[in-house]
């Protein structure tokens, strides 16, 4: 009999002496587990793993036989036999039909001591007739750690001749975040034990997204490790983890297992090549980016709180959903309870319903890329504010991967009636066609009301407007209606009703897919500098059948009044030629700002840039200068769908608020620039006024005024909150600490209540120098509360026992001593309970303190 650590060195002799016939006799197996990209479920890369199998039916894995052959520096004759299985299985799968994904070889850090690697991988590569894309290099921390500088070397040498080089385990205590930046990798696998603090330690899943969303900002893909179960992979997936590993999708597996599965149709599919860099794309989307904290630490669980997030596939027929974040689902789930999940939404099923507008939308952006903020209608009346932006598109079926976030929903306007974008779509959604006509010169602009949304879009340019639709109307119409349409459609008689009426309206017919159709041509005059009117066309088939011409004229001419309104935002309008910068201005507000910019020129940039210093405020001019360039303008709205820029406009030398927005409109075949300047002055003054006055009520309300510390009022505020997450089974662990000041009576009563008040304040310095990472209350005269948290909560026991000595030295010194006591929350049924177990343990100490 031998004892077990002779039979440990019996063994790893064994793996010495017999490493040569076990590669000859291919002993030793490749095992091949697969990395699945979190946004296709597609296996997109894989990992080789060696497993030794004798013939006698024994069988040991690598980290059984491995740590023998570095003692005996022979690790390289494993590792390169182990680059020509893998060499071999991709060309054995490529026979069977099956796309060839990239796999990786685990290497020892000895290897690359005792033979050139590099040379001899890249010779075996090569010799394979496989692209040296395909075969990644596998390196743990603690290889790397060994010898760094030697190992940045052949890291970099392995990159520059085209093969990628994966940092295994990251975070397995071998190095640290310098390591990053001192050598580039291509992929970071984060060590198992990171995932398994998913749904255990809120800290832990912290550190998990902040190591992904660091190796992202870097450019390194990211895989995780060990992943065992579904809340695992979809919590992954939300905060952006590009791939996958582990048992919950397969264990590593032979070729010829990956045959038969594929044979099976149970085999967990292969990427196409072609489609990996949209599915990185879109694989790397956090759906925790768009949060917004409050600066409130009443509860201790704000982290993952954020905007709800989705992300669908959308191709020609339906919507995909690929992806969503949890407030996105619990979104969904409050406030349309009658909505079943489903994984796909057939567009011709998504007619006539609340959200068809919204749906379209994201169609359109999923077909043109423009990133869409937009209000939609819910059928209750509420306001849904959304964010709607392309991702990327599939180069093999062309489907496109759209965001949607939804930045709030608003039901203040139940009650107060229509929002901007809804009148706007509601007063289009009929038109036929709108015309802008200049009436000194007869010049026009067309718009047509199409597309999936009714969108108002630009149709064309042309001179002569009355001419041309009163001798080559644009629709076929009877003889007797064209005669008709030809005596009361001049330019005088819309000038002298225009003046009489405001408004002007014809009735006529014309014929619409081979069927006569009553249309109503309006007109209205356009407020602001410049003689402009308004001229639509509006499909009145049905309402002209049903009410009095009277009538009719009433409504339209209440329409239009709305119409003209809605101008009122506007301060200028310019168009801009993209190549040669010459201009136009539109004043429909007929204002006249400090810029001075003339009615039209030659170079926009550059007047604008010259005259930004008198017509812009100062404190902003170096801020708008660094962005307004005709460069970032144009590659803002090439990469955003739209250019914007918040500054303050100058007006008889008083500074507003204004909001310039451009964009690229294609006019007759060229491009023309569209630039608008919004007043939003008193929207950012009332926002401004009313967060300052809630902050200043919210501090007043929750601080205390002697200590500056927070109040009763705001710890009994975190107590129902923290309550609250105690009844749904989600709180994070904490503890609460009481406070009582010895001797505060004895001040007050022989030195005053000033000094009394100094001596609270010294007692808070005390206990605020110890917490320094945790809420602070004081609820009484002198007693004092804290909500232990994160770093302190880990440290409380030594922070007690800190606090303990203090008070003893300071009592023997006759300085300030404050009674302490804690308590630990163990999955009690409310705060109260921990407070009274955390208030005994200081009337203890209080207790004992007077015995010193």
């Amino acid at each position: 009999m031998f004892s077990a650590a002779e039979d440990k060195k019996r063994l790893e002799q064994y793996f010495i002496d017999n490493i040569d016939k076990a590669i000859a006799n291919e002993w030793i197996k490749a095992y091949h587990q697969p990395l699945i990209r979190a946004a296709s479920g597609l296996v997109s890369d894989e990992e080789a793993f060696a497993r030794w199998e004798d013939p006698d039916g024994s069988y040991y894995t690598a980290s059984e036989f491995v740590p023998a052959l570095e003692k005996e520096k022979i690790t390289y004759k494993l590792d390169l036999y182990m680059v020509e299985r893998v060499l071999k299985k991709m060309k054995d799968q490529s026979k069977h039909g099956l796309f060839i994904v990239p796999e990786s070889v685990n290497l020892s850090s000895s290897s690359f001591h005792n033979c050139d690697m590099v040379k001899e991988i890249l010779k075996r590569i090569d010799a394979s007739g496989i692209p040296r894309s395909k075969l990644s290099v596998e390196l743990s921390e603690k290889a790397i750690a060994s010898d760094p500088d030697f190992m940045k070397e052949q890291v970099d040498n392995l990159r520059q001749e085209g093969v990628k080089v994966w940092l295994d385990s990251y975070g397995n205590g071998y190095s640290s975040l310098l390591l990053l930046l001192k050598i580039q990798f291509d992929l970071l696998k984060i060590d198992k034990k990171f995932v398994d603090q998913i749904g255990k330690n809120e800290n832990g899943q912290i550190i998990l997204t902040e190591l992904i969303r660091t190796a992202m900002a870097i450019g390194l893909d990211t895989v995780a490790e060990g992943v065992e179960n579904k809340m695992q992979a979809d919590f992954l997936m939300e905060i952006g983890c590009t791939k996958l590993q582990g048992y919950y999708f397969i264990e590593p597996i032979s070729l010829a297992q990956i045959i038969e599965r594929n044979k099976n149709g149970i085999q967990i599919g292969f990427e196409n090549p072609e489609e990996v860099e949209y599915f990185d794309i879109v694989g790397k989307v956090n759906l925790y980016d768009l949060s917004f904290p409050k600066d409130d630490d009443s509860t201790l669980n704000k982290y993952f709180d954020t905007m709800p997030m989705a992300i669908f596939e959308m191709d020609s027929t339906k919507a995909t959903l690929v992806r969503s974040n949890k407030s996105y689902r619990e979104f969904m789930a409050t406030n349309f309870p009658t909505h079943k999940p489903v994984k796909e939404y057939m567009y011709d099923a998504f007619k006539s319903r609340p959200g068809q507008y919204s749906f379209n939308a994201v169609r359109q952006c999923a077909l043109d890329g423009k990133r869409v903020i937009l209000d939609d209608r819910l059928k209750d009346g509420r306001i849904l504010h959304l964010l709607i932006n392309r991702i990327a598109v599939n180069p093999v079926t062309g489907a496109a991967a759209v965001s949607l976030v939804i930045l709030s929903i608003d039901d203040s306007v139940v009650k107060a009636g229509l929002n901007y974008n809804y009148i706007a779509r509601a007063l289009s959604e009929d038109y036929i066609n709108l015309y802008m006509v200049n009436m000194d010169d007869d010049t026009f602009t067309e718009y047509k009301a199409d597309g999936i949304n009714r969108d108002i879009s630009f149709n064309k340019h042309g001179d002569n407007f009355f001419d041309i639709y009163r001798d080559e109307f644009e629709y076929e119409m009877m003889p007797e209606d064209k005669e008709q349409l030809n005596k009361v459609f001049t330019k005088e008689n819309v000038i002298d009703n225009l003046k009489k009426e405001g408004v002007y309206s014809i009735f006529t017919k014309v014929v619409i897919d081979k069927v006569p159709t009553y249309v109503n041509i309006k007109m209205v005059q356009i407020r602001g500098d410049g003689n402009y009117i308004i001229v639509g066309i509006n499909n009145v088939d049905k309402q002209i059948k049903t009410r009095e011409a009277l009538e009719k004229a009433k409504e339209e001419k209440i329409i239009y009044s709305r119409l003209g309104a809605l101008s009122e935002d506007y301060i200028y309008i310019f168009t801009v030629d993209p190549s040669t910068s010459k201009y136009k201005k539109y004043n429909p507000s007929n204002t006249t700002s400090d810029l001075g910019l003339a009615e039209e020129g030659d170079d926009f940039f550059g007047e604008v840039i010259k005259k930004a210093s008198k017509g812009i405020y100062e404190e902003d001019v170096e801020f708008f200068l660094t962005s307004f360039t005709k460069e970032n303008v144009f590659k803002q709205i090439e990469t955003k769908g739209l250019y914007e820029n918040h500054h303050r406009l100058k007006i008889s030398g008083v500074p507003i608020y204004v909001v310039m927005r451009a964009n690229l409109v294609n006019e007759d075949g060229h491009d023309k620039l569209i630039v608008g300047i919004f007043n939003i002055d008193n929207k950012v003054k009332k926002d401004r006024e009313y967060a300052e006055n809630l902050y200043a009520a919210e501090s007043k309300a929750n601080i205390d005024e002697l200590t500056g510390v927070k109040n009763k009022n705001a710890y009994s505020e975190t107590v129902a909150t923290l309550n609250e997450l105690i009844e749904r089974g989600s709180m994070t662990p904490f503890a609460i600490a009481v406070f009582d000041i010895n001797g505060l009576k004895e001040v007050n009563d022989t030195q005053g209540h000033q000094a009394g008040d100094e001596f609270i304040k010294k007692g808070r310095d005390m206990i605020c120098r110890f917490f320094k990472h945790s809420p602070v209350y004081r609820i009484g005269g002198d007693e004092f509360v804290v909500i232990v948290q994160g770093y302190d909560f880990l440290n409380i026991d030594s922070i007690m026992t800190k606090i303990h000595k203090h008070n003893v030295k300071n009592k023997l010194k006759g300085d300030i001593v404050v009674a302490a006591g804690c308590s630990k929350y163990a999955g009690d049924p409310s705060i109260a309970t921990v407070f009274e177990r955390a208030d005994k343990e200081m009337y203890d100490n209080k207790n004992e303190l007077k015995q010193i």
